[in-house]
Parts: structure tokens; C-alpha cells; sequence
């Protein structure tokens, strides 16, 4: 599949899923852009762990600059942001093999899916760890 219809797909699939939550309209947008600007790192650096990584950064990073500049939580535009960067495929191939009784490849599968799972779940945490702290300073700064 050509790369652009792959990021075209992704913007729809934000877009259904912010509906679907009953995202603020005015923030559906927003969330499916993110959503294609990380899911083209993603693409662009091969799809493995690292790449998984790469792509959370950016899609936690600009959540969370677009959270301040409109006035709402990180969160409202993460969850839909994320969607398509989910390895929902692997989780299903994973239990698939268990299933057949291919063993190996489910274990192979399965690990490479845990390790893109913790590459997400690491960019969200460095993501809100540096903005917290930067926040937290922001108001120690403001209150002297």
C-alpha cells in the first residue's frame, strides 16, 4: 500500500474514533493531524520498536502543545491521536499462532508487539514527566 493512502487512512481512522468517544468537534481536527505527523515518523523510521518510540514522541508532543494553545487536557487529544500507532495486527497474529500451535512465532510476534507497546507507553511517560516539570516550574516561578 502506497504511503499516502496509508496516511490518509490513518486521518480517518482519528477522525471515526474522536467520534466515536464524542471528541469536541473543535478538537477532531487537531487529534488527526497529530495522529498522521506521528504515524509518518512511524512509517519513515521502519516500524520496529524505536520507530514506535519516535512516532509516540512526537504525536505526546504536539498533544501536549496543542492541550495549552486551546485550553484543554493532553489526553482529549492523545486518545485519538494514538489509535492508529496501536499494534492491534500483532496482538492479533500473536494469539492467532497460540491458537494454531506455532509457538515460535508467537512468541516472536508476540515480543516484537510488547516491545512497541513499551516504546508507546515510554513516550507518553517521557512526554508528561518533561511537561510536568516544566509546568510545575512555570508556577514556582509565578507564585514568588
Amino acid at each position: 500500500m502506497s504511503w499516502w493512502v496509508q496516511l490518509l487512512a490513518c486521518f480517518f481512522a482519528s477522525v471515526a474514533f474522536s467520534l466515536l468517544v464524542n471528541e469536541p468537534r473543535s478538537t477532531v481536527l487537531v487529534s488527526s493531524v497529530i495522529a498522521v505527523a506521528g504515524y509518518a515518523v512511524f512509517m519513515l523510521l521502519g516500524r520496529g520498536t524505536i520507530a514506535y518510540f519516535a512516532g509516540t514522541m512526537v504525536i505526546s508532543l504536539s498533544c501536549e502543545v496543542a492541550a495549552r494553545v486551546m485550553k484543554r487536557t493532553a489526553t482529549l487529544f492523545l486518545t485519538s491521536a494514538l489509535i492508529p500507532l496501536v499494534p492491534g495486527v500483532g496482538l492479533y497474529n500473536t494469539m492467532r499462532y497460540v491458537v494454531i500451535g506455532n509457538y515460535t512465532m508467537a512468541a516472536q510476534v508476540g515480543t516484537d508487539t510488547v516491545l512497541g507497546i513499551c516504546g508507546i507507553a515510554l513516550a507518553i511517560t517521557v512526554t508528561s514527566v518533561i511537561f510536568g516539570n516544566l509546568h510545575q516550574k512555570r508556577a514556582k516561578k509565578h507564585s514568588r
